[in-house]
């Protein structure tokens, strides 16, 4: 159990920011490991938490701000950028994890986010290389907030299709990528707190422990990865990890179909 504690929480540290999706890497390792799947399922969830406190240390000003200013532009800018995901997630939960949640589909998904990464890496120009999330605009927000939606298709990467989204709406690729990290946290709040609500009756005090070893090895793997990727998008762009998802997924078709 150790071993596969450890496995996952790295996977989720590394991954979640990044536009391979996380999600899609950690049900493609559960299912190799074929850890309990009531356990598993509860624990590839509740260790984004890890993930959610380490964006909470490195925007801690600007979460702040929003707190302090609740009813300004830019914290309604947040808002409806999370949106869109929140009411399509719900309407959907059931049949998403029905009919998706399997290596096929995370495969396909990620071969489908990759392209998207390399022609968006290739068709948008760099420009700029500020973070100016607080200018994000309303129409910017609603573009982003609905190819959002579009990650709750396992491998498709909330982070990518969030990334996609603002460099689409017009958001320079740090901007975009900041933004993206910023709306993942109430998100994740969200999503992580109905799922741990739903499981509190089926974990035993061990596996609550286990579940803590992950959130705090994923939260310093978190900060590490978030810190590198908004360096390396400023030179290296996203072509890299568009590239690295369709052979990561057309290897795996091979072998699964």
């Amino acid at each position: 159990m150790l071993f596969d504690v450890i496995l996952l929480s790295l996977i989720e540290g590394i991954t979640e920011f990044l536009p391979i999706s996380s999600t899609g890497h950690l049900i493609l390792v559960s299912d190799w490991q074929q850890m309990d799947p009531e356990f598993s399922s509860v624990f590839t969830i509740a260790i984004q938490l890890g993930a959610m406190l380490a964006v909470c240390v490195l925007y801690a000003s600007y979460f702040t701000t929003r707190i302090r200013h609740i009813f300004s532009k830019e914290t309604q800018v947040l808002a409806v950028s999370i949106l869109p995901i929140i009411v399509v997630g719900y309407l959907m939960k059931d049949m998403i994890k029905s009919m998706l949640f399997n290596p096929i589909t995370v495969f396909v998904g990620l071969i489908i986010g990759g392209i998207g990464l390399v022609v968006a890496d290739a068709y948008y120009p760099k420009k700029g290389t500020h973070d100016n999330k607080s200018s994000v605009t309303f129409t910017q927000a609603i573009i982003v907030g609905c190819w959002q939606c579009l990650a709750l298709w396992p491998g498709m990467s909330r982070s990518a299709m969030s990334i996609m989204g603002g460099m689409s709406s017009g958001l320079n690729r740090v901007t975009a990528t900041a933004f993206s990290f910023v709306i993942a946290l109430p998100v994740m709040i969200i999503v992580v707190g109905y799922e741990l609500i739903n499981a509190r009756t089926v974990l035993s005090a061990s596996e609550y422990g286990w579940i803590g070893l992950g959130i705090f090895m994923s939260f310093c793997i978190a900060i590490i990865s978030m810190r590198w990727f908004l360096k390396f998008v400023v030179t290296n762009g996203l072509r890299v990890f568009g590239w690295y998802r369709i052979i990561i997924g057309g290897i795996g078709l091979v072998f699964f179909v």
